[in-house]
């Protein structure tokens, strides 16, 4: 009976011994994960200054229900939970956050139409849409990876990349690009709420002083065409 019961401690050691490496990997995979996720929230972190953040970025969209492709150029410009996105591509459109209520802007063609109207959309802003990602993204990372959870993380030298899956599986998969070494987004590409792929590639952060608070007001003319959402 005792030697049974030696046998069996043997086996329980052995058995200890084989299994311990592979416990040791699974609890490293799962730290590295959780270390990564934190390491993209504290670089999105100093996105977020009362001082205010500029940043120049391309924003690539694919609209493929109607086979078109735009690459417009811009900044965005964010501030303690206000933004303003500002592109100019074929037609210069200017996205306004006060911190409650959105606006998106189209401007009209000065050379094809002079006296065109600015055309306003009073914009519903919740986390799927394109302001509400943007905006939980460099205003609250904490709520915005609240949304997701981490489906897979690959590090590249210091190229951390993300990829994201909403838990509520209203958005397809994604992609955050982050550089370590310079602690910057450069990267972050999706399918928005209205079916077009974005791909928005960011410059490095410049952390500045000098920013108007205008930028995050829509000003009203009498001329503007607005619609809401």
């Amino acid at each position: 009976m005792q030697f049974h019961s030696q046998i069996r401690q043997i086996f329980v050691l052995l058995a200890a011994i084989v299994l311990m490496p592979f416990v040791s990997i699974a609890a490293a995979k799962s730290k590295a994960k959780v270390s990564d996720q934190t390491q993209a929230e504290n670089i999105l972190k100093k996105y977020n200054q009362k001082s205010g953040v500029q940043i120049k970025l391309e924003m690539l969209t694919e609209k493929k229900a109607l086979g078109t492709k735009t690459a417009d150029k811009g900044v965005m410009t964010h501030q303690t939970g206000k933004l303003n996105l500002s592109l100019e591509g074929e037609k210069k459109s200017e996205m306004i956050f006060d911190g409650k209520k959105a606006y998106l802007i189209s401007y009209p063609d000065q050379e094809l139409d002079p006296d065109g109207k600015r055309k306003v959309i009073l914009l519903k802003v919740n986390d799927k849409n394109q302001l509400g990602l943007l905006s939980n993204l460099f205003g609250n990372p904490k709520k915005f990876f609240a949304n997701f959870k981490t489906k897979t993380v690959s590090v590249d030298n210091d190229i951390l990349t993300l990829v994201l899956e909403d838990k509520a599986k209203t958005l397809k998969p994604m992609t955050l690009v982050f550089s370590k070494k310079d602690q910057a987004l450069q990267k972050m590409s999706y399918l928005d709420d209205v079916g077009s792929e974005i791909q928005i590639n960011f410059e490095k952060p410049n952390y500045t002083t000098e920013i108007s608070s205008k930028l995050f007001k829509y000003n009203a003319l009498k001329s503007d065409e607005v619609v809401s959402q």
